[in-house]
């Protein structure tokens, strides 16, 4: 936009430099091009507008790739940046500007261009080029009138003829047949018998010509280059009014017969085509020039004279005898560059329309050949689509796994070719799925190590980068595990190689979502099976983190499954990670090694706990009750005494919740009244809570002794403890519920508000321990820690926690004091754990509180039961829910 010596040019090229120089890997890298995509070694970029123009830039110009040696000098890539501010937008120029800018300078560039050309994906579509549409709309009506009436061009052929032959007859009087109707056969070529008629300046046989059907003689190819000249001719004539009809005569008349005659039989045929079919925009003139180069490549090929890979090189010596033609459509390019459209090369056009007009068996027979690296990818891309569109999967499985072992071919070009073609073709694999993807795959890996060559190796790294990521799009499971096979054997062989392949293959990055499909898969395929062991390193700290975040027991189950299916290379690394990882790492897999290998667990927890805090205890215990293990209210009073006092109600709980009956005597220890002195009355009841859940007979002596003491004046235990022994006593022996209404002096609303048991049919990893209530009136509150004060108004409420809305946006930590003013002198004290918290929303777990508080907040629950029925129509709804 400013030129290359503007000073915001220069600022913005020193910015590009240093940034290319700080992010160049020490082997270099790859910027390739897939449709409208740009690769870097093989990755996708983000597509914004600007990247999808450059990306189709650079693919309409023939370039696949550039690489960048990672020796990159600035003098190489100031001539590379010149070349697109020279070229513009117009595709074949930045093709020419590029590939003469990196040639001069010296033999050893360190910026390389590799070339693909494209042919059109499918011969059916009647594609015409954009140059000939353009030039039936930008000439004039006339013009274009007189382009499109092949009758006129054989007017003037058929004038030249009669010119040449001088007349009507020959001098003995045998009538003359204009030349173009009989073949130009010289003499001796006819089994003996001279030809009458044959070509000459005015030459006449001697003898009868055979019988002749019509048709086109063979091309030579200085005739196809003399017939394109007298297009351009007939072209030049249209600008030149000062041209005569007769001056076109002769030079038709000098030309070779057998130029005539095959443009003749074209213009014939075209004009008879013209005359059924609806009138095409192309002008004619173009399209006798590409008919007559498409018949001479394709003639040639069929005689197998040239070979696959020297088509396009034909074609491009075709499209520069036909440059002159095509300056009648110079300026209307100009303005479409200008407008940033881009415009095709016409050896491009000439080789789509080649390929187009290979019959289907010489497709097959060279993609299914060695030299099926020559065919351009989109070429093969069209024929595999095709195959597809018939559910021919077999030969398309052929064709792709025949071009995947090009990889092995002992000349570098074809090798080179493939890896470009691999990473252009890497969605089709992916298409096709099953066994092609993962040949592919394991024949790059094989190279990548056996590959010398720096520049080579690149291409093989993209391509394998590029196939790795489509692979795992795909979820094309066997590949993926090729990929994994691959980036062993290559980290053992190429170990520097490996690092820097590692984060760009990215199978690593795809384990959450490997594992979630694993989840589902019944059963799971064993490829899924293979890619977990072999990325068990990484793969274990992931299924760790997804056990954690398990909300259903299903869920769990099947993670147990998996896990076990898996075996010793997940565990062992469990095992290390609980040894020696970080504490959110660590506390993360103790949910899976509780279920698997309690004994490691019991080996290893009692030492790292002591170096947690508080938040990753809470998180031991509630993985424990995810693992589910039918002994892990055993395996938590193993832990207990090195838990956090404020966990160890919480852990507690879950002793009773677990069903666990080997867990019942220390139980009975922990709510007897001598043996608990040294424990809180907090833990002392939650003991006794526990003890109700497991309905064991051993301890209704206990829990009786606890209810029914007295003293002089009154009880000798508190009333919540009373409170609670007789919900435990009732659900251990049925028979005592009547006594204990009778003679404990307990109220019916009191004994009411009682902890859940277990429910095994629960969906849930964890159940709630105590049912919660939506009060009909919330309640007011502070919640304080270190980090400050907020207030909250609490609208449910249960013995174990609640749920509220915070008045400001303070942040409070995951734990803090809790105060509930009930009247002038009643206060319900707490510490609280903070569980979830949405915008101003707070979930909290009551985790220590005096006896007295915990009474407190019993009968606040017994009013807001005893009131529900009454205000159902509140903010609240009045509604009990567990």
């Amino acid at each position: 936009m400013y030129g290359y010596e503007h000073k915001r040019t220069e600022a913005q090229f020193e910015t590009t430099w240093n940034e290319l120089q700080s992010a160049l890997p020490s082997g270099g890298f790859l910027l390739g091009v897939s449709d409208n995509k740009l690769l870097l070694d093989g990755i996708p970029l983000e597509s914004g507008q600007a990247e999808k123009s450059f990306a189709t830039l650079l693919s309409t110009a023939g370039l696949a790739s550039l690489h960048f040696s990672k020796e990159v000098t600035e003098e190489d890539f100031v001539r590379l940046v010149r070349a697109f501010m020279v070229a513009g937008s117009k595709a074949g120029d930045v093709s020419k500007q590029i590939k003469e800018a990196l040639a001069a300078g010296k033999q050893g560039s360190t910026i390389k261009i590799n070339e693909v050309k494209f042919v059109a994906a499918d011969p059916l579509t009647g594609d015409v080029s954009i140059a000939a549409q353009i030039a039936a709309q930008t000439l004039g009506p006339e013009f274009k009138q007189w382009l499109n009436d092949p009758q006129k061009l054989l007017q003037l052929i058929a004038a030249a003829e009669g010119a040449n032959s001088g007349g009507g007859t020959s001098a003995d009087g045998t009538p003359m047949v204009p030349l173009g109707s009989v073949p130009n056969i010289p003499v001796g070529q006819s089994g003996g018998v001279p030809v009458k008629g044959a070509a000459g300046a005015g030459g006449t046989g001697t003898g009868a010509a055979p019988a002749w059907t019509g048709g086109m003689v063979p091309l030579q190819e200085q005739e196809v280059v003399q017939a394109i000249r007298l297009l351009t001719r007939f072209g030049q004539v249209q600008q030149d009014p000062g041209v005569k009809e007769e001056d076109l005569q002769k030079e038709l008349s000098q030309a070779d017969p057998n130029t005539r005659l095959n443009l003749q039989q074209l213009l014939g045929s075209l004009a008879a085509k013209a005359t059924t079919a609806e009138e095409e925009d192309t002008p004619l003139l173009m399209k006798a020039a590409e008919h007559m180069a498409i018949r001479f490549a394709l003639e040639r090929y069929q005689k197998g004279e040239v070979k696959v890979n020297a088509v396009h090189q034909m074609m491009e010596h075709m499209s520069r005898q036909m440059d002159s033609l095509r300056q009648i459509l110079k300026m209307q390019e100009e303005k479409m560059s200008k407008a940033g459209i881009l415009v095709e090369s016409h050896a491009d056009i000439l080789d789509r329309m080649f390929w187009s007009e290979v019959p289907e068996a010489g497709k097959k027979s060279v993609l299914l050949s060695h030299e099926a690296p020559c065919v351009p990818p989109r070429n093969l891309r069209q024929f595999v689509e095709l195959l597809l569109d018939r559910d021919d999967r077999q030969l398309a499985t052929d064709i792709l796994n025949n071009y995947s072992g090009c990889l092995s071919a002992r000349d570098n070009e074809p090798r080179r070719r493939t890896a470009i073609g691999l990473s252009q073709l890497a969605d089709l694999y992916a298409r096709l799925g099953g066994e092609p993807m993962g040949v592919a795959v394991r024949k790059l890996s094989e190279q990548i190590i056996a590959e010398k060559d720096a520049e080579m190796q690149s291409l093989f790294s993209a391509a394998f980068v590029r196939l790795s990521q489509e692979s795992s799009a795909a979820k094309n499971y066997g590949a993926v595990n090729e990929v994994c096979a691959g980036m062993e054997l290559i980290s053992v062989e190429r170990p520097v190689l490996m690092a820097d392949l590692r984060a760009r293959v990215g199978v690593e990055n795809r384990l959450p979502e490997f594992i979630e499909e694993a989840i589902h898969m019944a059963p799971i395929v064993p490829e899924m099976l293979s890619i977990l062991r072999r990325t068990s390193q990484a793969g274990a700290e992931h299924l760790a983190d997804r056990f954690f975040r398990c909300m259903r027991r299903d869920e769990c189950d099947r993670m147990i499954e998996l896990v076990k299916e898996l075996g010793s290379p997940i565990l062992l690394q469990l095992r290390e990670i609980l040894r020696t990882g970080q504490p959110r790492q660590a506390s993360s897999g103790v949910g899976l090694i509780s279920r698997l290998d309690v004994g490691t667990l019991l080996e290893l927890l009692p030492s790292r706990l002591p170096e947690w805090n508080r938040f990753y205890h809470d998180i031991v215990v509630r993985q424990i009750a995810y693992g589910a293990a039918p002994d892990r209210g055993r395996t938590l009073l193993e832990l207990a005494e090195v838990l956090d006092p404020l966990v160890l109600p919480e852990a507690v709980d879950e002793i009773g919740m677990s069903g666990d009956m080997t867990s019942v005597p220390p139980l009975i220890a922990m709510a007897r009244p001598g043996d608990a002195a040294s424990r809180s009355p907090y833990i002392q009841l939650k003991a006794i809570e526990s003890l109700g859940r497991l309905k064991d007979a051993e301890a209704v002596s206990t829990l009786r002794d606890i209810l029914e003491s007295k003293k002089t004046f009154g009880w000798v235990y508190h009333r919540e403890l009373r409170i609670a022994a007789a919900q435990a006593l009732s659900k251990t022996d049925p028979r005592y519920s009547t006594q204990v209404m009778s003679d404990s002096g307990l109220e019916a609303a009191e004994l009411a508000i009682a902890p859940l048991d277990a429910a095994p049919a629960c969906p849930w990893v964890r159940q709630r321990r105590y049912e919660r209530m939506i009060l009909a009136k919330t309640v007011q509150g502070t919640i304080g820690s270190s980090w400050g004060k907020s207030r909250i108004q609490i609208r449910e409420l249960s013995l174990g926690g609640g749920m509220g809305t915070k008045e400001d946006n303070l942040r409070i930590g995951s734990e803090a004091d809790l105060e509930i003013s009930l009247g002038m002198r009643s206060k319900i004290r707490a510490h609280v754990l903070l569980r979830r918290a949405r915008v101003n929303e707070v979930g909290f777990e009551i985790v220590s509180t005096d006896l007295e508080s915990r009474y407190r907040l019993r009968r606040l629950l017994v009013e807001a039961m005893n009131g529900a029925p009454q205000n159902k129509g509140h903010e609240w709804g009045g509604e009990r829910k567990v």
